[in-house]
C-alpha cells in the first residue's frame, strides 16, 4: 500500500517499545493509541507499511492487522468492486440520456390518419427518435393545425414518449398537399381561401394551369407546407358557330359548352354564332 494513511495494530509484552524500534528505523509514527491490554494501534504511512512489517519481523511483536484510513480505506474498499461502481455510473448516465430524449412517437386521436404528415412535421421540426425533447412546441401545434379539418392539437412528452393527439372531422379524407391551379384561363371570378397562399385576387386575369393558391402558409415568416382548402371560379368566354337552326345551335351549345351566362346568338351565313360566359370551378378541400 503505497499510499495515505494507514493503522497498523501490534501486540506484545511492552508494546509500547514499538515505537521506539520504528522511530530508530526511520518510519514516522503519525499517532498511537492503546486499544486492548498489549495492543497498540500505530498510524503511519501506507508507504511505510512494509517496513515496519521488516522491523518488526523476528520480534516479540505481532503485527494482528492492518488498515487504510480516510481516502485510502475508500479506494481499498472500491477496488474490489470497480466493476459493479462503474456499471451503476453508466446506468445513471444512461438513464439521465434517455430520460431527456425522445424514445417512440405516438399519434392519437380522430386525426390520427395524418399520421404520416405530422411525422414529417416533426421531422422538419427536429424531432424524431433519440432526438431531445422540443422545448416549443407552438411552432409543431400550429403546423398540425393548419392540416385540414384539424380543430385541436396538443403535443405533449410522457416520459419518452412525444404524444400528439389531433382532433378532426373524420367525414373528410385528407388531401395531398398541392397548389390549387386555374381550371381554364380568363378573368379570376371568385377567390376562397381557407388555407394556404392565394397568388391572384380577384379580377386578376389567370392562364390555365397557372397556381392560384399555393400549399404553403406564412407563420412568423416562415412558408408552412399546409393541404389547400381553397376554391377558385374563373370566367372565360367562349363561341362557336353551328350549322343549324337557332333553336338546335342553342341546345348543342348548352350539350357543349353547359349553362352560358350573357348568352347571344347571331344569324351567319351558313347557321348561328353562339358565345357566352362560362364559369369554370376548381377546389381542393371544398365543395
Amino acid at each position: 500500500m503505497r499510499g495515505g494513511i494507514c493503522a497498523v495494530e501490534a501486540e506484545g509484552l511492552g508494546v509500547f517499545r514499538v515505537l521506539d524500534k520504528l522511530a530508530r528505523g526511520g518510519v514516522e509514527v503519525l499517532s498511537a493509541r492503546p486499544t486492548q491490554k498489549n495492543t497498540l494501534e500505530i498510524t503511519i504511512r501506507g508507504k511505510d507499511v512494509r517496513k515496519t512489517f521488516a522491523i518488526l519481523r523476528g520480534s516479540c511483536y505481532n503485527i494482528k492487522k492492518v488498515h487504510p484510513l480516510g481516502l485510502s480505506r475508500l479506494l481499498a474498499r472500491a477496488l474490489p468492486r470497480v466493476g459493479l461502481i462503474v456499471g451503476a455510473l453508466l446506468f445513471a448516465l444512461f438513464v439521465c440520456f434517455f430520460e431527456t430524449r425522445i424514445l417512440a412517437v405516438r399519434v392519437e386521436g380522430s386525426g390520427a390518419y395524418y399520421e404520416r404528415e405530422i411525422r414529417a412535421i416533426l421531422e422538419e421540426e427536429g424531432v424524431g427518435r433519440f432526438s431531445a425533447r422540443p422545448r416549443d412546441t407552438a411552432m409543431i401545434v400550429a403546423r398540425i393545425l393548419a392540416l385540414p379539418r384539424v380543430e385541436f392539437c396538443t403535443v405533449e412528452t410522457e416520459g419518452g414518449v412525444l404524444r400528439v393527439k389531433v382532433e378532426a372531422d373524420r367525414a373528410e379524407v385528407p388531401a395531398s398537399p398541392a397548389p390549387l391551379c386555374a381550371p381554364a384561363s380568363g378573368v379570376v371570378e371568385e377567390l376562397i381561401v381557407v388555407r394556404g397562399t392565394s397568388c391572384v385576387r380577384v379580377g386578376d386575369s389567370i392562364a390555365q394551369g397557372e397556381v392560384a393558391v399555393a400549399c404553403y402558409s406564412l407563420l412568423g415568416g416562415r412558408q408552412v407546407p399546409v393541404c389547400v382548402m381553397a376554391k377558385i371560379a374563373v370566367r372565360y368566354h367562349v363561341e362557336q358557330e353551328y350549322e343549324l337552326g337557332e333553336r338546335e345551335a342553342a341546345a348543342q351549345a348548352l350539350i357543349d359548352f353547359g349553362p352560358l351566362e350573357n348568352m347571344q346568338m347571331r344569324r351567319t351565313e351558313r347557321g348561328f354564332l353562339v358565345e357566352g360566359d362560362r364559369i369554370a370551378v376548381a377546389a381542393a378541400g371544398l365543395a
